[in-house]
């Protein structure tokens, strides 16, 4: 990934999805906020036991440094479910708690539109975004243990051939920082959901321990649904060995920030 610094926040972007110019996309570092204590800070997250007008803060610098406006951007209620939703023209039709209720419990979302950004939120679970090249359609997935268990990675593209008639050929795609197979310890009612190629023993002592490769679970099923190995890139930053960088839930607790990372189709210029 290749790091920016716009107004003394630090966002990433993937070296895959930067040659596309109608593509604008981000992952954010901890980096740049107003948020302090465990939330310091650029934490973008509600619900984390931040203060609510720091999230606010922090969102208003993200978008001034990206820049878009704060109403560009679709957050979904993440619970670890494996529900995608797509936005159309329609969500903007709703009031404001329509659109919250239409986006609850949503851990995926798509949309073709121009100028909307469908962002996801992480501290230690993966990120992932698609980017469809031909049909112009992107998803931003939250993709923790229990979702990467439950295929959501494989069960957005297939919504986006249903929906959109994408080619997985086409789709670019970046898994983005997130907690490494190197620390990511579980226990075994987690492991025994996953297939043995994505669990290792982490030492004698420990039988009932394995470490679990999220990274190469969602590649895998990228592959799977027929998206070409030479269009994923794997950022390999662990946010849990990082704590300069990133939030970390495995390693802070819960009561921590949250990163954001988001997807938009830029907006056409129009034509004098």
């Amino acid at each position: 990934m290749i790091s920016v610094v716009k107004n003394k926040l630090s966002v990433l972007r993937f070296a895959i999805l930067g040659q596309f110019p109608e593509l604008f996309h981000f992952s954010t570092t901890r980096v740049g906020g107003c948020s302090i204590n465990n939330y310091s800070s650029l934490n973008l997250g509600f619900n984390s036991g931040d203060l609510h007008e720091n999230v606010i803060g922090n969102r208003i610098r993200l978008c001034a440094a990206l820049p878009i406006s704060p109403d560009q951007l679709v957050f979904p209620k993440q619970t670890h479910t494996t529900t995608v939703k797509t936005i159309t023209t329609g969500f903007f039709d709703m009031n404001k708690e329509a659109q919250k209720q239409f986006i609850n419990e949503t851990d995926a979302v798509i949309t073709n539109l121009q100028g909307v950004c469908v962002a996801v939120k992480t501290a230690d679970c993966v990120p992932v975004l698609l980017f469809d090249s031909k049909r112009k359609v992107v998803a931003a997935i939250h993709a923790g243990w229990r979702g990467t268990v439950q295929n959501i990675v494989f069960l957005t593209i297939q919504k986006m051939i249903k929906e959109f008639g994408i080619d997985p050929a086409d789709l670019i795609a970046g898994i983005g920082p997130s907690i490494s197979p190197e620390v990511y310890e579980v226990g075994e009612e987690v492991w025994k959901q996953f297939a043995p190629e994505f669990c290792k023993t982490t030492h004698p002592s420990k039988a009932d321990k394995r470490l679990l490769d999220l990274w190469s679970a969602n590649y895998h099923q990228l592959i799977k649904a027929g998206v070409p190995s030479g269009q994923i890139e794997v950022a390999r930053i662990c946010t849990y060995s990082n704590p300069d960088q990133f939030f970390s839930a495995r390693r802070d607790g819960l009561k921590t920030g949250r990163m954001a990372t988001g997807i938009m189709l830029r907006l056409a210029e129009k034509k004098s």
